[in-house]
């Protein structure tokens, strides 16, 4: 991440302020997300999930994105977070894109942006299964969440 990320950017409006989350230059809003079929030394996108907190009793944690890969942890991480006493008075998961990018243009450093896209996919009916995939794929030696095989 770059140490003077621009406050200028057109798209970046709203609750994604450029540069106002440790981790990354840009948090967007986006209809669709960007391609994730063709990494390059200079260019990678990996699609995921992203959960999104909020305190707006204002003491609490400010607006803050956090990426996963797996939607089951990104579920449980944002189910969990809610239910803290005072910190975290709202939450989101979404569907979201982490691109990290070398633009000489723009920096000398990678550039690193979250792509947020589409309706939250938290609270829906059928979540009791996704926590019960999630506590199937725990690994208890393992920090990564491993998709339980199917009949298992």
């Amino acid at each position: 991440m770059n140490d003077g990320p621009s406050t200028t950017c057109a798209s970046c409006h709203g609750w994604t302020f450029a540069g106002q989350q440790p981790g990354y230059d840009h948090i967007h809003a986006v209809p669709s997300l960007p391609d994730d079929s063709r990494d390059t030394d200079t260019h990678h996108v990996i699609h995921g999930y992203a959960v999104g907190f909020s305190n707006t009793e204002g003491d609490g944690l400010p607006q803050t994105w956090i990426f996963f890969e797996d939607l089951e942890p990104a579920i449980v991480f944002g189910r969990a977070g809610r239910m803290s006493v005072r910190d975290i008075s709202g939450y989101g998961v979404y569907t979201a894109a982490r691109e990290v990018r070398f633009d000489p243009a723009e920096s000398d450093d990678e550039i690193t942006t979250l792509f947020v896209s589409g309706r939250p996919l938290d609270r829906r009916p059928g979540e009791n299964e996704i926590f019960a995939r999630w506590a199937r794929g725990v690994q208890l030696k393992s920090a990564y969440y491993e998709p339980p095989q199917l009949g298992h």
